[in-house]
């Protein structure tokens, strides 16, 4: 039983591993809107062998929020103006960084949940608290430049949203920390990440919207990558690698940053 469902498992990390190098592939030759599609088959693929392969507890919450989220999202998708767009992209990876320092402390609050103390020690490994600490600061550096582009381009509701966000998540550090003094240790992380990411998609907006949305993009990438790594996950590990990765260089070359190339030289050499 055990090795058919780790064959099961492998072969669906296996199969969104290759929609999303297809997806990469199409847009790469032109063919935007079908690769796009076919990533989005490669991230369902990759949510249903999570599911799969975790002891969800409450499944049907969770079925009810990945429907009610992505019917959220295929109606904003499909709603919002062009002019619109860089705003909300903007807003996406500030929620995917956000999700990933909230799942970042739970873990640190409550690591026998997550399957993260070592047997010898009765503590932390050392590897988890490291992926825990990525998370949280790449994932705090992708609201702060989330936050920063919004603000640049004078929209009100996303600096809003994320700043009721983080005040709750100040709020619960806070008063967590009452019970745990250790919890500030990753609040200064969170800090730390937040005046980084303030300060690199700053930088970045210079060079324009492009290369920030870029960038912040990316740094969601990676912090979910570390999320990947905390939960066991290889599959969303390999994808928050390639999102952090593949949106980095972007932002670097639209910045003129990687071998001196800039905008001209990257339209030539996609």
């Amino acid at each position: 039983m055990t090795e058919g469902f780790n064959q099961a498992i492998l072969f669906g990390w296996s199969l969104a591993a290759l929609l999303f190098g297809l997806s990469l592939w199409l847009a790469a030759a032109g063919q935007l809107r079908r690769g796009a599609h076919i990533g989005f088959a490669g991230v369902a693929v990759l949510g249903a062998v999570t599911l799969y392969s975790h002891d969800v507890m409450a499944m049907p919450r969770m079925c009810a929020a990945l429907l009610a989220g992505g019917a959220l999202g295929l109606l904003i998708g499909r709603g919002v103006p062009k002019a619109a767009l860089p705003a909300w992209l903007g807003v996406f990876a500030g929620q995917a960084g956000l999700a990933a320092v909230l799942v970042a402390v739970a873990a640190w609050r409550n690591p026998h949940a997550f399957g993260l103390l070592d047997d010898a020690t009765d503590g932390m490994a050392p590897g988890a608290v490291a992926a825990m600490g990525l998370g949280a600061g790449f994932g705090a550096m992708a609201c702060a430049g989330a936050i920063t582009i919004l603000r640049r381009r004078g929209t009100w509701i996303g600096p809003l949203l994320f700043g009721c966000g983080l005040a709750m998540l100040a709020g619960g550090a806070v008063r967590a920390f009452a019970h745990d003094p250790q919890l500030g240790l990753m609040g200064g992380g969170i800090g730390v990440g937040l005046i980084a990411g303030h300060g690199l998609v700053k930088a970045a907006l210079k060079a324009g919207t492009g290369p920030a949305l870029a960038l912040a993009g990316g740094m969601a990438g990676w912090a979910v990558a570390a999320c990947g790594f905390l939960l066991e996950n290889m599959g969303l590990a390999v994808a928050g690698g390639l999102a952090g990765a593949a949106a980095s260089l972007f932002a670097l070359r639209l910045c003129g940053g990687a071998g001196r190339k800039g905008l001209a030289d990257a339209g030539r050499h996609p």
